[in-house]
């Protein structure tokens, strides 16, 4: 019974790795699952629990740096959709006016709310930009030179 909690907690561990994406629960993940192996064994608990504590630790201290060291994870950081300030730079399409502080540009395939860089500077839809800046989820846009 111990190894059906030890492989569910690890299968937890996986899915919860997928949501946090820095390798740190798939390297506990892995010590659930060790433990599981050796509870399978009808072992102690105190054995199942220094099996899951040093595979954890050993993981976590020895495999994970060297994974991250070679830029593997679960969620690709250099992609537009998880590092929006890889847009700065890139040019635009108006969607929709920018007048003042409000519009919408396409960029990457995607819909965006922008605003001018100089105040009072407007857009009209088919204008081509620039990507200064995202202010949070709004991109500071300046003409396309």
């Amino acid at each position: 019974m111990a190894s059906i909690i030890w492989f569910g907690l690890g299968i937890l561990l996986v899915f919860l790795e997928f949501l946090i994406g820095d390798l740190s629960m798939l390297m506990v993940a892995g010590g659930a699952l060790a433990a599981a192996g050796v509870s399978l064994a009808d072992t102690p608990l105190w054995v199942d629990i220094a099996v899951f504590a040093v595979t954890s630790i050993g993981l976590i201290g020895l495999v994970r740096p060297m994974l991250r060291r070679k830029k593997f994870t679960l969620v690709d950081s250099d992609s537009v959709e998880s590092n929006p300030r890889q847009l700065a730079g890139r040019t635009a399409s108006v969607e929709e006016a920018i007048d003042g502080d409000a519009g919408m540009i396409r960029i990457a395939g995607e819909l965006w709310t922008a605003r001018a860089l100089v105040p009072g500077m407007s857009f009209s839809p088919g204008d081509r930009v620039m990507v200064v800046s995202i202010d949070g989820n709004t991109a500071v846009v300046d003409k396309e030179v």
